[in-house]
């Protein structure tokens, strides 16, 4: 307690100096980053390594604190409501960030409730389709579906998943119908696909790319803008000729809204070069991410733009049940 209070005073004498700000002193103490999922996820293995990152930087504890359930939405709200002071961010996704608010009712936040930080990766999905499925690409797939309207169905491993968002959004673009069965988790979904009790799906790359590169599943497409380093024989979505269709799950750090513009900026800074790092890189690159920073203002009108296209979606499909 001793301790704290005069690190406060050190701070309020130092703020009264002409030209220093909050930000020079900050941080002083230890910073919790908030996981909203349980611990060995995609999330939970990028909010350690910027955990790690931060620490040996500003040579003060960085703590990951996982925070469960909900599908992310505690872990997320907790943020929202904490101070912002620079000392508790979140390691966020469209998932937690954007597409929660069109599955739940009456959250304990809203989108605006966090300014982000920076983009630290996105990890594309990849359109895959049953063996024996008489098609060789997206638009030979769009015209069977026209051909054979409504006989198909796609998996994802659960609703409003980014794999069953991704899905959604190609139907709509392409103009074609199909069922959609949800699973619990890639792995029972990906079974059935091979099984060929389900028609095709587009899910996350990391998931299925051992299966792809043995044969045992046909890959189309990725969906991200650019073409994916660990299959780069294989088009984008806009390549395959849809060419208003990305979408590519993200991964961002973001602090509550009002957090300091110079503490995020002096966050953006680090994180910058942490994915400039090459151990940082080959590790994200390995999970099939593909590391991207850029500016909070980037971030921010990514989020926009997503917010905009699932919020267009969810209006015609209903991502509680369908």
């Amino acid at each position: 307690m001793e301790r704290r209070h005069f690190i406060a005073c050190a701070m309020a004498s130092t703020l009264m100096i002409p030209g220093w700000s909050y930000a020079d002193m900050w941080p002083v103490r230890n910073i919790r980053i908030v996981v909203p999922f349980p611990p060995g996820g995609s999330t939970d293995i990028l909010g350690r390594r910027t955990a790690d990152y931060l620490q040996k930087t500003f040579d003060v504890p960085v703590i990951v604190e996982n925070l469960p359930g909900a599908t992310g939405t505690i872990g997320t709200a907790a943020v929202a409501r904490a101070a912002p002071d620079g000392y508790t961010l979140l390691m966020g996704s469209v998932g937690t960030i954007v597409t929660n608010h069109f599955v739940y009712d009456n959250l304990a936040f809203k989108i605006d409730s966090f300014d982000p930080v920076i983009n630290i990766a996105e990890t594309p999905n990849v359109m895959m389709i049953r063996p024996g499925l008489p098609v060789g690409s997206v638009q030979e797939l769009i015209a069977y579906m026209k051909a054979n309207p409504g006989k198909l169905n796609h998996g994802s491993p659960g609703l409003a998943s980014s794999s069953h968002v991704s899905a959604e959004l190609f139907k709509l673009r392409a103009g074609v119908q199909a069922q959609h069965v949800p699973y619990k988790g890639s792995a029972p979904m990906l079974a059935d696909l091979m099984g060929g009790s389900i028609d095709f799906t587009i899910d996350n790359i990391s998931s299925s790319l051992e299966l792809i590169k043995a044969g045992k599943l046909k890959a189309l497409a990725v969906t991200s803008r650019d073409r994916s380093p660990l299959l780069p024989q294989l088009p984008t979505m806009i390549e395959a000729g849809l060419p208003d269709y990305v979408m590519a799950p993200w991964f961002c750090v973001a602090a509550p809204s009002g957090t300091s513009a110079e503490v995020i900026q002096k966050l953006n800074a680090v994180l910058n070069d942490m994915l400039k790092d090459d151990a940082v890189r080959q590790l994200l690159e390995s999970y099939g991410a593909t590391p991207v920073g850029g500016s909070p203002s980037q971030i921010r009108t990514l989020i926009t733009t997503e917010s905009e296209t699932i919020r267009a979606l969810s209006a015609q499909v209903n991502f509680t049940s369908s």
